[in-house]
Formats: structure tokens, sequence, C-alpha cells
């Protein structure tokens, strides 16, 4: 299944959480509206027995409004993302200048893992006092999303392992799963609400008798009560314990072995993710989360999170044994004898890594033609290749973003993982080549980040300068991470100083948009973290301008080949002829009864297109990404500046396409 068809696939699973929770809520209230009609019949009032449809819709009034607002509450309190779920589970950022040898390699990991798959280097955390071996990733979109690792998870795994497990975790980013896991949390909590009442009450009630006299008969009746009350509220509250248990696991089991076989896609390294999974078989401590907050996040961790699951039809996870063995069908359930051969499977993976490295990329299309034959035909370079590689990164991603981690020079990296250096990275790569304007960007630099900020952007100017092209975005993606770390303050500030920089000459290139853009997009979404747009477009005739200055905008692109780089100016005709062709592969020129045209556009007006489009559903998504892929590809070659314009829009639609994907196209001829 594709990117976008795995999206349109969670829009329906989610019309089932709807039924599935109204129906969770009717149960509720039946069985509070019995239990109190009972009640009445014992107080002497036996034709609320029968029915009373002003006691049902007092009953029904007033759980609707405690389960809205317990809901609405936890809604509420998430609206910070993933960090605030970090936080619930006790979490402690580990800063992205962290040197101990197991939060490096962990580090490392997460970022050689962002980079192969076009999104910015999420936040990592770490549960301090879990020795289990657990992972989770949450947000709302790839933008602010964070990963949390169990302390037992960097001390327990192997690098593969570990790879293995961030994979997984990966491709609930890209799946677009952490989306729902953070939004079931929020409405669950809700119809579990009277449950954990019951039992708060029941607690209190037996913390408090133990500290009063037994001989105050008073109080004794009024505590009788109380704990009727409490039980009642159990009771019934179970109710929603129970659909909130198989809501979760019908949405969970599956997610988890699309999501480990992602994880094997994405490294083409079964054994990594098996092992992982064997070694917590073999562990003591397993992956069991001691957290209190484990039974409400049950839902997104790597693993079952507790010791023994008493209702094994509603755990959120598969069987471990079955688990394993999609990916391993030869394991028989010897966890031990895993543990005795892991080195001989390292040294087989080595091998088989070399092997991969070795593979002809032609063989990498897995979604085959998209396009009519009419159209694939004119491209020796299958614009397909690109659509195909969104959301789906491979070994090959992995190692390319290696490659590129190993090429930047180690001034650069140190600095990007510290968040004041990391700010002059940003200020060095959009430092003008005119002297005069550049003096003007250095004095406005001392006036607004000081001295120090202005001496140290000199010193990594000439660096950022002599840096290859091809390295200037996925840079950005690396000192994401480390710019989350700043204050709200520190980053208005910064991102005041971008701005003005980028419109200090009062125009702004190409690739000002792009740096600033991807840049400013993800951290705004980091600071001021907001649930995704609800879908407002489901055809790209509703889009029609946006989608026309967006593909006026490539063409621009790639008639000046100046975005990053200068190439040769191509025929203006065919230019034209390529933006017509996009224009048909998005259904818009035929439908809109028009002739295509390339538009005049300014960046502000890109801006505003992308907001829409955001707001587009993923066929519309995939239908305008089609177009431009057609549009870039359509003389044969893909230029650094076409690809990273293409990579920074994509990935602003929550569509993110692995590093240097133009880098998969090959000519067919």
């Amino acid at each position: 299944m594709d990117f976008f068809a795995a999206q349109e696939l969670r829009r329906k699973k989610t019309k089932w959480l709807v039924l599935w929770y109204a129906l969770a809520v009717l149960a509720i209230i039946v069985g509070i509206y019995v239990g109190v009609a009972i009640a009445f019949g014992f107080a002497g009032q036996p034709d609320a027995v029968v029915f009373d449809p002003v006691l049902f819709l007092i009953v029904a009034a007033v759980n609707v409004l405690v389960i809205g607002a317990a809901s609405l509450f936890k809604i509420f309190e998430l609206r910070s993302g993933g960090h605030h779920v970090a936080s619930m589970m006790g979490g402690a950022r580990v800063p992205a200048s962290a040197t101990g040898l197991a939060e490096r390699r962990l580090l490392n990991v997460v970022e050689e893992m962002a980079l192969a798959s076009g999104i910015s280097v999420p936040p990592v955390y770490i549960m301090e006092n879990e020795p289990g071996i657990n992972a989770f990733a949450a947000g709302y979109s790839p933008a602010d999303a964070v990963i949390g690792v169990n302390r037992g998870t960097i001390e327990q795994l192997n690098r593969d392992e570990l790879q293995g497990v961030i994979a997984h975790e990966f491709s609930h980013i890209l799946n677009g799963d952490m989306r729902m896991n953070i939004r079931l949390i929020g409405v669950l909590f809700g119809i579990q609400m009277l449950a954990m009442i019951g039992y708060f009450l029941l607690r209190s009630l037996g913390t408090g008798h133990r500290r009063r006299s037994s001989n105050n008969k008073n109080e004794g009746g009024a505590l009788a009560a109380i704990m009727a009350v409490a039980v009642a509220f159990l009771v019934f509250g179970s109710i929603g314990q129970f659909f909130a248990r198989m809501i979760k696991a019908s949405i969970s089991r599956q997610r988890e072995y699309l999501a480990d076989a992602s994880a094997v896609q994405f490294t083409r390294y079964p054994d990594g993710l098996g092992g992982a999974l064997k070694v917590i078989g073999s562990s003591h401590a397993g992956s069991v989360v001691e957290s209190k907050e484990a039974e409400e996040l049950s839902h997104m961790f790597f693993a079952n999170c507790f010791k023994s699951s008493m209702m094994s039809a509603f755990s959120t996870h598969p069987p471990l044994v079955p688990r394993i063995q999609k990916i391993d069908n030869n394991f028989t359930g010897d966890f031990v004898g895993y543990i005795k051969v892991r080195e001989k499977i390292a040294a087989r993976r080595a091998k088989k890594q070399q092997q991969e490295a070795e593979r002809d990329l032609s063989e990498l299309n897995p979604l085959g033609k998209m396009f009519p034959k009419e159209i694939a035909e004119k491209f020796s370079i299958d614009p397909a290749i690109l659509i195909a590689a969104i959301g789906a990164p491979n070994i090959n991603d992995v190692q390319r973003s290696q490659d590129i981690l190993d090429q930047i020079p180690a001034a650069i990296v140190e600095a990007a993982r510290h968040p004041y250096s990391a700010r002059c990275i940003a200020f060095a790569m959009l430092a003008s080549e005119d002297p005069d304007l550049r003096y003007e960007q250095s004095q406005l630099l001392r006036k607004d980040e000081g001295a120090a900020s202005v001496e140290t952007t000199g010193k990594l100017l000439p660096l950022v300068t002599e840096l290859n092209l091809v390295y200037r975005l996925p840079l950005m993606e690396m000192i994401q991470a480390s710019l989350s770390d700043l204050s709200p303050e520190q980053y208005q500030t910064f991102r005041s100083t971008v701005e003005k920089f980028v419109l200090l000459d009062s125009k702004t290139s190409l690739f000002e948009f792009v740096v600033r853009h991807h840049l400013l997009m993800h951290l705004d979404r980091r600071f001021k973290v907001q649930p995704p747009p609800r879908i407002a477009f489901n055809e790209t005739t509703e889009l029609f301008r946006e989608i026309e200055l967006m593909l006026s905008a490539f063409a621009s692109a790639s008639v000046t080949g100046s975005v990053l780089e200068n190439s040769q100016e191509p025929d203006p005709a065919q230019v034209l002829e390529s933006y017509r062709l996009a224009m048909d592969v998005a259904g818009l020129s035929e439908k809109s009864g028009r002739t295509a045209e390339l538009r005049n556009w300014e960046v502000d007006q890109l801006e505003d297109c992308m907001r829409s489009l955001h707001r587009a559903s993923p066929s519309v998504k995939k239908q305008f990404l089609q177009a431009a892929a057609v549009l870039i590809t359509f003389d044969h070659e893909i230029t650094i500046a076409e690809a990273e314009f293409f990579r920074a829009v994509a990935e602003s639609l929550d569509c993110p396409v692995p590093l240097l994907a133009a880098g998969r196209t090959l000519r067919t001829e």
C-alpha cells in the first residue's frame, strides 16, 4: 500500500472509531440508567424500573456532560502534542549535544532515520526509571513529533536492534498512526472517566477509613452510602473501559504488524527488529512500563507495556511469538537461544548491508507506473519513482543519510547540536553574497542577537558557504531538534531575525523561501502545536488557483535553475509544454475549461497556496505532487534546485520525501 492509500484508509477507520465510541457512550448511559432505575424501585418508585423517559434523559444528559467535559479537558491538556506525552511518561529530554555512549548512539540512529525519511530530526526523550524495552512516537504531525524510549531500550539492545525499534516508530510517524494515537488518548479518556472516579473514591475511602474510629456510627452510614455510589461508578464505568480497550485493540494490533513490515522495508534488515523483540522475550523486565500512565498510553508503545494480559483479546499488541514469526518464520520461540547467536547475526547483517548497497536502484519502484502510457513514455526519468518514495524510505536512504553526515564538516555537525550555534548556522545559510547586503545583515544580527552571535556566525560562514549545495537542506533538518530547545522568547527573537534577513533586500528568492519555509514551518508547529487542520478540499478543481500558482513556481525553478544552483536554461516552449502536461495530470485543464498558462506569482502567494493544500485530502495532495513530479522530470534530469523545492513543498503537506529522492531517478534509454 502506498503512502496516500494508507492516509485514506485511516480516514475511513476514523469513521469506525466514531461508531464504536457512540456505542460505548450509549452502553454507559443504558447501564447507569438501569442502576438508577433499580435504586428508584427500591425507594418506592417502581414505575422508574419499567422506563421513565424523563429520568433516562436526565441520566443521558449528565453522562454526556461528564464524558464530553473529561474528553475536552484531556484534549486541551494534550494540545502541546508529543512533548506533553513524553512528560506524562516522566521522560527526560536528551540534548542534541549529549556525549554519553548510549545516548549518543540513540541520537545518531534517530538522526539517520530522520534524514533518510525526509523529516526534521525529532526531539528524543528517555524514561530513566523504566528498565523494560519499549518506545513510542508521539505528536500530531511529523513536524512536531517526538521519540521516547525506556532506559532499558538503549542499555539492552545493540545498534542494529535499536535501529529496528526506531525504524518501527518512524513508520508510525510516516503512516499517520501517531496522530490517531494521540487523539485516542483524549476521546477515550471521557468514556473511562466514571470508572476512574469510582476507583478514586474507593481508594480514598479505604485510606481514610483506616484513619477513622470505627465507633462513629453516623460516619459509618455516610461512608456506606458513598461506597455504594463509588461501586456503582466503578461497575458501570467499566463499560467505558471495556469499549476503550476494544477500540485500542482493534486499531492498534494491525497497525503494529504494518509498522513492523514498514520498518523491515526501511532497514532491509529483519534481524534488527526481530532481534529487539527476541531480547524483550528473553529479558526479565520484558517490555513492561511501570508508569501509572501506561494504561492510558498503552496503544502508543512499541510492545505490550503490561506484565501479562488478563484479556488477551483486548491487548493492544499482537502476542510476541506470532509477531516475531511474521518477520522470522524460522523462529520457534527460543528467546534464550537468540542471545547466544547475536554476534553471528551481526556479522551476517554487515554482509547483507554490503549487498543492499550494491543493488540496482532501478528495482526500487514498488508502486509501478502511476501514469498513463501516453504520459509515462515521454520521460526517460519516471516521475512515479518520486511519488513512490513519499513516506517509504529504504536502506539506500539510510546509507545516503549516513554518507551525508560523514561529509559535513565536524565543526558544523558539532554546532548543529547546540541551540545557540544552530541559530548561527541558519543565519550563515541565509547570508547574502552581496558584500553591502551582508554588512547590513551583520549589523542587524548584532542589534537583535548580540555581538557573540555575529562572531559565531562569522566563524561558521566560510564552512557553510563552501558546503556542497546538496547538504544545505539536510543540514536544516539536522538543526531542528536543537532549535526546539530554545525558549519561546528566544524562538520568537530567532524567528524575527530570520524574517528580517530574508526581507532585507525587499525581495525573496526561491532559495530564501525554501530555507525560511522549511525551517520556520517545522519550528512554528513545535512551538505552537496545533492538531492538523480538517480536510476541506476533496477535488483538485477546488484548488485550481493554488495548484496553478504552485506549478508555475516549479516551472520557474526549472527555467531559471537558480533556486540553489546555476544550470543551462531550457527552451521556454518546452517548459510551457511540461507545465500544461502537469496541469493535465492534476486534472485541471479539461475540467476548468481554460488553457493552462504560466502565471506570475510571488513568494507570499506560495505560502497561502501551501496552507490551502495542507487542508486537501490525501488523494488531492497525491495528484498535485504527481503533477509537480511530471514537471520537474520532463527535461530528463532533476536538479538540486528542483529536488529540494519538491521536498520542501511535499514535507509542508506532511508528505515527506526521503533525502535526495532525485538520486533514485534513472534514465531508461
